[in-house]
């Protein structure tokens, strides 16, 4: 599990670099309705109760049931044909109903999808290149024109230029800039930009919702059991392909694998969360884990943290462990407690 990704840019230095305290719940559960709109630096990772799963992923077009779970009934069912891939998920939700749900997209949809997650190396050099480049001729022009103080004017908007285009470049692609030429995982930015792309599941769920006359509670723990148990626990590589991932898998393609880790399934769970109205949530950051908090007055015995003024009822999307909202993990509860504390990142 991991709090933010970093990792240092050594290739960079050469070039020169988020609702009212008192909602009650009948006002929230009318809120749950969707609306139509069209140098890497790996970070420590444990799945709660320290329970890692290895190994290769379960081959496609095949029934997988769960391993290591206290909880029956899980399985995942990952596959592809026709142009068309499909992951279908049982879980049980906390009230112990046994529920399914399946994600699809086509082939050319999940490839598009791929491309606005992750940056190589050589998009970067390819922006230095340009930079220098624009330097040399820039200069050339303003010492032919005026001066050298318009030669080093000319080389300050060449400079301000590719701090914009690199920081919209990672944007883009999950990830933020931040002083010292350090790039992190924009969790909070990848949350956001996955709302539309999790939108169908989200309406399903919503409609298993309604079918079993499911209040907000009953709701939220369907996802949250869905991600916790019916998605694998495993940690995704800090490059893939020639690209930086940041060791994290955009929500869409953790779906459509059926694993993911911490700060992977938190963004998955926020991203299919985020489709009902008037949701808030924050990202909780810890040393080595990421998790996540809901906007709701705490019941009794929950775990909460305060954002501006207000209870963020805790939620543990790591899995493997079985928790419901408002529980965390012995582990989690430590570092919540710990010297370093936490950090909140607002979602929305």
């Amino acid at each position: 599990m991991k709090s933010h990704r970093v990792f240092a840019l050594f290739s960079l230095l050469t070039a020169g670099l988020f609702t009212l305290a008192g909602y009650l719940s009948w006002q929230w559960e009318s809120k749950l309705v969707i609306y139509p709109v069209g140098r890497d630096l790996p970070r420590f990772q444990a799945a709660e109760d320290d329970e890692e799963e290895e190994g290769d992923e379960e081959a496609a077009y095949e029934e997988a049931p769960r391993q290591n779970r206290e909880e029956k009934g899980t399985a995942q069912r990952i596959r592809h044909e026709n142009g068309i891939l499909e992951a279908r998920y049982n879980f049980l939700n906390f009230n112990k109903d046994k529920l399914t749900i399946s994600f699809t997209m086509t082939d050319r949809d999940y490839g598009s999808y791929l491309t606005g997650y992750g940056y190589s190396d050589t998009e970067l050099s390819n922006l230095n290149k340009w930079q220098n480049a624009t330097r040399q001729k820039e200069w050339a022009k303003a010492l032919k024109k005026g001066s050298k103080a318009d030669g080093n004017k000319a080389l300050a908007a060449v400079d301000w230029e590719y701090d914009v285009r690199l920081k919209e470049l990672f944007r883009s692609r999950g990830f933020t800039l931040q002083p010292g030429n350090m790039v992190v995982c924009d969790i909070p930015g990848v949350v956001k930009s996955n709302l539309p792309f999790l939108k169908p599941l989200a309406l399903a769920f919503q409609k298993i919702s309604t079918d079993k006359e499911y209040g907000p509670e009953e709701t939220v723990g369907a996802v949250l059991s869905m991600v916790q148990t019916a998605i694998r626990y495993k940690i995704p590589p800090m490059m893939e392909g020639g690209r930086h991932t940041g060791g994290l898998l955009p929500p869409a393609r953790a779906l459509l694998n059926g694993w993911g880790d911490c700060d992977t399934k938190t963004a998955l769970a926020a991203s299919i969360l985020g489709n009902w109205s008037g949701m808030r949530l924050v990202g909780v950051a810890v040393p080595g884990h990421y998790l996540m908090a809901i906007r709701r007055i705490p019941a009794k015995g929950d775990t909460f943290v305060n954002y501006n003024g207000l209870e963020y009822v805790l939620i543990e999307p790591a899995g493997p462990a079985w928790l419901e909202p408002g529980t965390v993990g012995r582990n989690t509860a430590a570092l919540l407690q710990g010297a370093e504390g936490y950090k909140i990142e607002p979602f929305f």
